[in-house]
């Protein structure tokens, strides 16, 4: 039983390599390095070698390698006893040959610098203790946690360090967020260790993938040096969320500085109007944002702008996400900047050349790759010149935004494409809101009130065409007959022109809150 207990604790050779006796050697043959070392010999003579168990680490003795001719005798004796590696002092005479016949047998071959003997007693060391060994290995990844600021170099740390193991850290829906993606192997075994954020909650799980069969003890080793990873993973990502919020409020006061310095903008809906961030910023150049050099913030106001607004679901708390957003925007736009602005977020695309048709896909395609913590939905403004046109453009992207949240996750819709409608975005006023509400009260007592709201917007929306309703609705015609029916039963006459205005506004003023926009 205690022999047994000893095998299941055997080092590898890769360990030995790894943070053994063995780091500083010369690696002349690196093949199968996973080979278990369950002792060492120390031999002076060839004939000696012929009596070593399967998995003995070779050293020969410096009196015995006086020439290469000798250590390839050793190598080919050490194959057939089936030795886990074979160690030998600097001879002269080795070359490449004496490394392809090691290779043809797969034995890892090393060449030390010092006594070997010395090295024989430091891997018998090693060997009879291997829970010091990989004490020293925990001890050394610890000590380069504390080195690395980022969340990749922290895990990098371990791929480095940790032999025979490929570690992942992953998102809570399997999304790779630092290390190497990990493929479905039955003979790897799975160490899994959660992470939590700095706010104490699950935040993602670091997942390592151990090469071949390992011990329960080299696993419990690797799942301590994933442990001792958790600390310095949440501190890493308290630190970036930190650096996003200062460079999001430095990006939200130069961003105001520019508009504010492009002109007065007195018309109702537009940045710039009171209470706006812009409207009370200090002015700064054409080139400046808020006195910072264009250059030192990258970003680029002169050409020609298509500004985008990226906006969430009102009743979620977009100011919590904000971090979690610039950062899944950087990561798959990382040359544009995002910027919180009013209810979301502002960017642009700049380029003499730029097109509204060719920032909308864009758009699209950016917002169903971000792993965003909060669905995101956006409006895109006309192409303009310089700071001016910037603001307009803006102005103009907020507005279709307002629509598109509405449609959903992904959403997408230029200014231009909305025409009119863009103004309904507009009428979530709390003074409009509370007449929607006294003027539907009836539609909103009803067990399905919000349901009958959204499909009284969408048949205003239509001109009453019932199939055309179903159609935006995603639903059979037959069902909205039937609602109809029930919003008609609550006192809505929908036959009456000089109702239908007051109606579609009170709908569209109803709908953001009732969680339906």
């Amino acid at each position: 039983m205690k022999r047994a207990r000893h095998l299941a604790e055997q080092l590898t050779v890769d360990e030995l390599v790894r943070y053994g006796p063995l780091a500083h050697a010369e690696m002349l043959v690196g093949e199968n390095l996973a080979r278990p070392v369950s002792r060492v010999t120390l031999v002076s003579e060839l004939d000696q070698v012929r009596r070593c168990g399967p998995g003995t680490a070779v050293v020969l003795a410096a009196g015995l390698a006086h020439g290469a001719w000798a250590v390839e005798s050793a190598l080919r004796l050490a194959w057939e006893r089936s030795a886990a590696c074979l160690v030998t002092p600097a001879v002269p005479g080795l070359t490449q040959a004496t490394a392809q016949l090691g290779r043809r047998m797969r034995l890892p071959v090393f060449i030390v610098a010092d006594d070997p003997a010395a090295c024989a007693l430091e891997l018998a060391a090693a060997i009879a203790s291997p829970d010091a060994a990989r004490a020293r290995l925990a001890a050394r990844c610890a000590e380069l946690f504390t080195e690395r600021s980022g969340v990749r170099g922290i895990v990098g740390v371990i791929n480095a360090e940790v032999p025979g193991v490929t570690v992942a850290l992953l998102a809570p829906d399997g999304h790779v967020l630092a290390g190497h993606a990990l493929t479905d192997r039955g003979a790897q075994q799975l160490v899994r260790v959660d992470v939590a954020g700095p706010d104490g909650r699950h935040w993602a799980e670091l997942v390592a993938s151990v090469a071949g069969r390992p011990s329960p003890t080299w696993a419990e080793t690797v799942r301590l040096i994933l442990r001792l990873a958790r600390a310095p993973l949440a501190a890493s990502v308290a630190r970036e969320r930190v650096d996003a919020v200062r460079d999001a409020e430095r990006g939200r006061a130069a961003l105001a500085a520019v508009l504010a310095a492009a002109g007065p903008c007195g018309q109702p809906g537009r940045v710039g109007e009171p209470g706006d961030p812009a409207a009370s910023a200090a002015p700064g150049g054409a080139g400046q944002a808020g006195g910072v050099p264009e250059s030192t913030l990258g970003w680029r106001l002169g050409g020609r702008h298509v500004a985008v607004f990226l906006r969430t679901d009102p009743a979620l708390d977009g100011a919590a996400a904000a971090p979690g957003v610039v950062s899944a925007w950087q990561e798959v736009v990382p040359d544009l900047p995002l910027v919180p602005w009013e209810a979301g977020w502002a960017s642009w695309w700049t380029g003499d050349d730029v097109e509204v048709g060719q920032v909308v896909p864009a758009l699209r395609r950016a917002l169903g790759r971000m792993r965003s913590p909060v669905p995101l939905s956006g409006g895109v403004g006309r192409a303009a010149p310089g700071p001016e046109g910037l603001r307009e453009s803006l102005s103009q992207a907020v507005l279709a935004a307002g629509v598109t949240v509405r449609e959903g996750h992904g959403a997408v819709r230029s200014f231009d494409e909305l025409g009119y409608t863009v103004m309904l975005a507009s009428l979530a006023e709390p003074r409009l809101v509370r007449s929607a509400r006294v003027v539907l009260a009836d539609l909103l007592s009803a067990p399905d009130g919000p349901v009958l709201v959204a499909t009284l917007a969408a048949l205003l929306d239509c001109a009453n065409s019932t199939s055309q309703t179903a159609l935006r609705l995603g639903v059979h015609r037959n069902t909205v007959l039937g609602r109809v029916e029930r919003i008609r039963a609550r006192g809505v006459d929908l036959d009456r022109p000089d109702q239908r205005l007051a109606l579609h506004l009170a709908c569209y003023a109803l709908l953001p809150g009732l969680g339906l926009a």
